[in-house]
């Protein structure tokens, strides 16, 4: 992944901007070598440009402890230096942290087997993230991460504990934290916009694959179709996502949300089904029906190349629009319950989004333009009258509920 002007060097921020080597950082764990713990995870830094070294707990103990607060001996000047901790050695790793350690900018600790000092106060500076499971009956004052249904052990792949989707999540926790402390940005939307530009624009299927990892996935959930591995999804590409792309294929995008690693689309997708779309719809001659929808694309980078991509959408309303959906074809003994119509739309679903004045809300709700004319009549505020009710009369404005400093996965 690309750090604006920088990549793959420290953070390049302060009168210390000329240090041009890549940041530092220290993976420590049970295992004695390098090569018995996990390589993916290894690999997953070091593709986001990271110096890793790896740091076996050994005994432990205090030549453990020594080693921790000897890894600012050999730092070039202007550099400072990250941990990631797992079980044990995370347990020692918050206990020393406690003092300061010089140019620590970030200490991640997975699943600590104790909390030395649950209420202890770490340094300003240091990026201080831990993940626990719910069975690890902790409760720290400092920032913590819970995950229900995992057991420690889930973010490592070579453990039979992993869980992939609770590995992920941490995984995104840990890197914004490290790169909060090496100061990093990364191009997120630089990468994407060329993902898009070789795969709509183009029309590049060899291009498009190649930016993304061996790894790779791609899924489109309301058909599910798509690929996983990056040859499998040059496959996919070349043949069925591509040509099926007709010429009045149009996406406008109504939002974007930047996070770590994560780049979320909002947007409005409209053609003519004037051919088979295998991707959208599968085995479906062509109608000759405009369609217009919602649709939403959340997409993981990695190391500059996109991990996969997970789009949705309303499928019943793309049914509607070519005719394959009838609101009105409601199962008999559905009528006989007093259903009158199905509960899905057609393209006002997109057009709300666009212009919300100009599509009509709760339509499917014959009651509310009822409590809608007796609300007309209740008693108003303007003109210094009081309402007959209060809307959340909480006094901290959100029913009277406070936020939690620890957060749940």
């Amino acid at each position: 992944m690309s750090v604006t002007g920088l990549n793959p060097t420290q953070s390049g921020t302060g009168f210390l901007s000329f240090n041009s080597l890549p940041p530092r950082l220290h993976i420590t764990a049970e295992p004695d070598t390098e090569e018995e713990f996990d390589e993916v995870t290894i690999q997953h830094w070091r593709d986001e440009g990271y110096d890793v070294t790896y740091l076996p707990l050994g005994e432990g103990g205090k030549a453990y402890a020594e080693k921790l607060k000897g890894l600012v001996d050999d730092l070039e000047l202007g550099e400072s230096y990250a941990i990631i901790a797992y079980g044990d050695a995370a347990t020692i790793c918050l206990d020393v942290a406690t003092k300061p350690m010089p140019h620590l900018c970030a200490l991640i600790c997975y699943y600590p087997t104790v909390i030395p000092h649950p209420k202890a106060k770490y340094p300003t500076q240091l990026n201080l993230t831990t993940h626990l499971t719910a069975s690890q009956d902790f409760a720290p004052t400092f920032k913590y991460y819970t995950y229900d249904g995992v057991e420690p052990g889930f973010a490592e792949h070579d453990c039979d504990e992993f869980d992939p989707v609770s590995a992920d999540l941490a995984w995104s926790r840990s890197l914004a934290a490290v790169r909060r402390g090496f100061k990093r940005e990364a191009d997120l939307e630089g990468t994407w916009e060329t993902h898009l530009g070789l795969l709509y624009h183009q029309r590049d299927a060899a291009g498009a694959a190649g930016a993304m990892t061996t790894d790779s996935s791609v899924a489109y959930v309301p058909t599910l179709t798509g690929a996983s591995g990056q040859r499998a999804l040059y496959r996919f590409y070349k043949n069925f996502f591509v040509p099926s792309n007709p010429p009045s294929f149009r996406m406008r995008l109504l939002s974007r949300t930047l996070g770590t690693d994560r780049v979320v689309d909002e947007m409005i997708v409209s053609f003519k089904h004037d051919r088979e779309m295998a991707w959208i719809l599968p085995n479906t001659p062509p109608t000759h029906k405009n369609v217009e929808i919602a649709m939403v694309s959340i997409v993981a980078v990695r190391g500059g190349r996109l991990v996969h991509e997970h789009m949705y959408w309303d499928q019943a309303s793309v049914l509607v629009q070519i005719g394959l959906l009838d609101p009105n074809a409601v199962p008999g003994h559905m009528k006989k319950q007093g259903m009158k119509k199905l509960p899905v739309v057609g393209a006002e679903g997109a057009r709300k989004l666009v212009s919300p004045e100009s599509v009509e809300s709760n339509a499917l709700l014959p009651k509310w333009k009822e409590i809608e004319a007796k609300a007309s009549r209740s008693v108003s505020i303007i003109g210094g009258r009081k309402s007959s009710t209060q809307i959340n009369g909480g006094a901290n404005g959100v029913n009277g509920a406070s936020a939690k400093l620890s957060a749940t996965a």
